[in-house]
């Protein structure tokens, strides 16, 4: 198998594994879940005790 055939393989593997764990992530992790960990981000990046 010749280097450019394999490195598609290997992207196409890739993001098969990208696909498949965003759908499950969708379909496991709560809406609430997601909702709170935007929250405290956003209140994480806005700190103005610098």
């Amino acid at each position: 198998m010749n280097a450019p055939a394999r490195i598609g393989l290997y992207a196409a593997g890739l993001a098969v594994v990208f696909v498949a764990s965003a759908a499950t992530a969708g379909a496991v992790v709560p809406e609430e879940a997601v909702q709170a960990w935007t929250q405290s981000a956003q209140h994480a990046g806005s700190s103005d005790d610098h």
